[in-house]
């Protein structure tokens, strides 16, 4: 399944932190899966801002990028303003990483569905969990979902 850097982190914290022997080392799978490489926090650069009770975790999310040479864009940002305004057909800002293929297997997909149908039920969903919640939960119904007034 194709998940984005939010959807990864937001999974992580949903994912059950008691159960079985079993499911325990499957979880323990699918947050490895879920987590990020090397390569991914470079790019990503994951960072705090804000203080005290106002504290968030922030992250890059796009990139300029060249379009003739598929290359990010670095330097100075007044030198790089300049050539985007001299030239700005040849340059796009794009995802700086896209969304992740994560196989999260079929025993921890199922524990994901019963919590995000849990929530659901309680009327505790979030935006967070939009996306998510039409991943796991809207796209694998057979029926259209019932609009409770």
């Amino acid at each position: 399944m194709k998940l984005s850097v939010l959807e990864r982190i937001t999974l992580q914290n949903l994912l059950p932190a008691k159960g079985s022997y079993t499911n325990l080392k499957l979880l323990r799978v699918a947050r490895e899966a879920l987590s990020f490489t090397d390569a991914e926090h470079k790019v990503l650069n994951f960072r705090q801002e804000g203080e005290g009770d106002k504290t968030r975790t922030v992250w890059n999310i796009q990139q300029l990028v060249d379009k003739r040479t598929n290359l990010p864009i670095k330097g100075e940002s007044d030198f790089i303003m300049k050539m985007v305004n001299a030239n700005p057909e040849n340059y796009e800002m794009r995802p700086i990483l896209e969304d992740a293929n994560i196989n999260l297997g079929e025993v921890v997909t199922h524990m994901i569905i019963k919590e995000l149908k849990s929530l659901e039920e309680k009327e505790l969903l979030d935006q967070t969990l939009f996306t998510l919640f039409e991943k796991f939960i809207v796209s694998n119904q057979s029926e259209p979902l019932k609009i409770v007034k």
